[in-house]
């Protein structure tokens, strides 16, 4: 059974990053192949990581407890490493990544965890939620991947 993130975001605790991805890229955001998207809640924020193929970048939208709303785009040219984390990993199950490190021009480092999810709400503990959160973690993987020439 897969699970869209349009239907996982139209749950009442997460629906305001849901009006945030489409005031800021219209309803294309999950209907378009152009589009890979991927929600990570923590204690302190829910965070939609999008990547652009066609304009290679990626936006990080967050929403903070007290509902602020933050953009931050940044073009795939400036990643200089991608390191996917897997732990235990299984060649016969082929155990997807637990988390996406990302180095940008200057040092930077962004961690990308969806493993968060599980612990900040009970819906992502069920194994249909798990399996779906992992394969748009995966087709974000490649996504960047596509877009980035290291």
């Amino acid at each position: 059974m897969s699970i869209e993130l349009k239907e996982r975001l139209n749950s009442s605790s997460q629906e305001n990053l849901r009006q945030a991805a489409v005031l800021e890229f219209t309803e294309e955001i999950f209907e378009s192949d152009n589009f890979c998207s991927l929600e990570i809640l923590t204690p302190d924020e829910q965070q939609l990581y999008i990547v652009n193929r066609n304009d290679r970048t990626l936006t990080i939208l967050a929403i903070s407890k007290d509902m602020a709303v933050t953009k931050e785009t940044l073009f795939t040219q400036r990643i200089i490493s991608l390191k996917e984390w897997f732990v235990d990993y299984s060649m016969s199950d082929n155990t997807p990544p637990r988390k996406l490190e990302i180095v940008l021009m200057g040092g930077r480092k962004l961690l990308i965890e969806p493993g968060l999810s599980s612990s900040q709400e009970g819906n992502y503990k069920k194994p249909e939620f798990c399996d779906q959160v992992n394969q748009d973690f995966e087709n974000l993987i490649a996504a960047l991947k596509n877009t980035v020439i290291l």
